[in-house]
């Protein structure tokens, strides 16, 4: 509970800072504005240049949050969860090559990334990765299951019996529950 109190407070003070950088030229025109306001000597035209000044800061502001959010933090999310779906073809290859030779699957972790094993798995940085090997009832052959999240990704990848990747998306409870497993088994 604490921890989650401490990182709000942050994230609290970090978008503060944020807001403070880029509202710095509204900040100092409104500032001037009610200055002149409280002295002797008037200057004309600083409501006007307080307001054009904050119109403009807007403008930036908003193309910036567009910019971020659109292109660059869409961008990497979709990065992060490529780089779990390679995991999973990964995991896919180093378990027909060990099936092949032993005749059976092998179970690993969850682990997190960088990871290695003697069978020719890799799993990339900030990847969490589980095998579980299991009897398939309705074929009745030995296959297995494998997820992998990204710590920064959004969705999850996941291969069944059927050996192709697929995303399961972000908002479905089944999901979540594998989500929260993976994160929580390797902090």
């Amino acid at each position: 509970m604490s921890k989650n109190i401490i990182g709000v407070a942050v994230i609290a003070v970090i978008y503060f800072c944020i807001f403070i950088v880029l509202f710095s030229p509204s900040l100092y025109t409104a500032w001037l504005y009610l200055v002149s306001r409280y002295t002797k000597v008037r200057r004309a035209g600083l409501l006007r240049l307080a307001l054009t000044t904050f119109s403009i800061n807007m403008i930036v502001v908003v193309f910036l949050y567009h910019l971020a959010f659109n292109h660059f933090l869409a961008y990497k999310v979709a990065e992060k969860d490529a780089a779990a779906a390679h995991a999973i073809e990964n995991a896919i290859v180093s378990q027909e090559n060990f099936f092949t030779a032993h005749g059976r699957y092998y179970p690993v972790g969850p682990v997190r990334g960088p990871y290695r094993d003697d069978h020719g798995l890799t799993v990339e940085k900030d990847v969490i990765l589980q095998v579980e090997p299991h009897w398939d009832k309705v074929s009745h052959k030995e296959t297995f299951k494998a997820y992998a999240v990204h710590v920064l990704g959004k969705d999850i990848a996941v291969s069944d019996g059927d050996r192709k990747v697929q995303k399961s998306p972000a908002d479905s409870n089944k999901s979540a529950a594998i989500r929260s497993k993976l994160l929580n088994s390797v902090k």
